[in-house]
């Protein structure tokens, strides 16, 4: 196995597996010895906030399993499709990190309440922060030092001639740029995951908690719901792009044109991520690795979206562009 792969493989999953069930099997350890309820958020006079103590092996499953799990896991399936970069490096050393500290942070919390007769006796949680911050950060640390340093994907791009078109002629190209499966299953995985926290948490009657993984739920679902699809439009106009449930229009004006090129991108390694992407000297919608469009404007700032067919798509928006050119000629 190729060594990057190996070494993200070990940071970004088999840590936060190890990490999470670690901590998960602490907490059930000390269940017998805990008050019940047990406090589970503390503010600056003590504990304001309980839960059955069952609820804590569940948020420690969902914030310090699932999440890093997602960070690694997607880290790994970009390498493993030939991707390299700063992003690919970070993001399981990220996920080994949080998962230590969350896990560190969260059992150490029910262990510091074994024995008491109330958890309105807890004492405050700063020596755990002491403990579980410097872990997360030193595993955080080791994991990215762990890793090898490898040069950047780029892309080539492959620009695009001018659509031939017949005087009075008009085309209009329509596509769509969509996740990926597994990135889709991702993120429905981890929207339903956080809805059945909150509704757990809800139940149990810890207002704090529930409202924050309450909000988690709602901000997943309103990204699923914007980012996970775009439709992409080229007339005579120029470039349209809507997303999902039509929150976010983007526009590029054949005026506005000077190069389009079809290339292949990899979001992870040149913009960091999916969805709408800002980097110095672009704004990108990328919802998936592979084909895309790439516009330089007259600016000099590039704008990219991901389309299957995409030369189609750039040779007629070149066209569009030579157009709207001449007409201002």
């Amino acid at each position: 196995m190729d060594k990057a792969i190996s070494r993200a493989l070990g940071a970004g999953v088999v840590t936060p597996v190890v990490a999470t069930a670690a901590a998960v099997a602490v907490e059930l350890a000390v269940m017998g010895d805990l008050p019940d309820p047990v406090a589970t958020h503390w503010g600056t006079s003590g504990p304001d906030g309980f839960s059955a103590a069952w609820t804590v092996p569940l948020m420690t499953a969902l914030t310090a399993g699932v999440l890093p799990l997602i960070l690694g896991a997607s880290a790994v399936l970009a390498l493993r499709r030939g991707e390299r970069g700063f992003t690919l490096r970070l993001l399981p050393a990220v996920a080994a990190g949080l998962s230590v500290y969350l896990g560190a942070l969260l059992a150490g919390t029910l262990v510091i309440q074994r024995g008491l007769e109330t958890a309105q006796d807890a004492p405050g949680v700063g020596s755990i922060m002491l403990v579980a911050l410097p872990a997360g950060a030193v595993v955080g640390v080791l994991a990215w030092l762990a890793q090898p340093r490898e040069t950047a994907s780029v892309a080539t791009p492959s620009p695009a001639s001018p659509l031939a078109l017949q005087p009075g002629e008009r085309a209009v190209w329509l596509g769509r740029a969509e996740m990926t499966p597994w990135a889709l299953a991702f993120i429905v995985f981890a929207t339903l995951a956080a809805w059945t926290g909150a509704a757990l948490m809800w139940l149990a009657g810890d207002t704090v908690a529930s409202a924050i993984i309450t909000g988690v739920a709602v901000l997943l679902t309103a990204l699923a719901a914007t980012f996970t699809v775009a439709h992409v439009r080229i007339d005579a106009s120029g470039l349209t792009v809507t997303t999902g449930v039509r929150l976010v229009r983007l526009r590029v004006p054949a005026e506005d044109v000077a190069s389009v090129a079809a290339i292949d991108v990899h979001g992870l390694a040149q913009y960091g991520g999916y969805g709408i992407r800002q980097i110095p000297g672009a704004t990108a919608v990328v919802l998936r690795p592979g084909p895309a469009i790439e516009v330089a404007r007259r600016s000099g700032r590039r704008f990219v979206v991901t389309v299957d067919d995409a030369p189609t798509a750039a040779s007629l928006l070149a066209a569009a562009g030579e157009a709207a050119h001449a007409a201002q000629d």
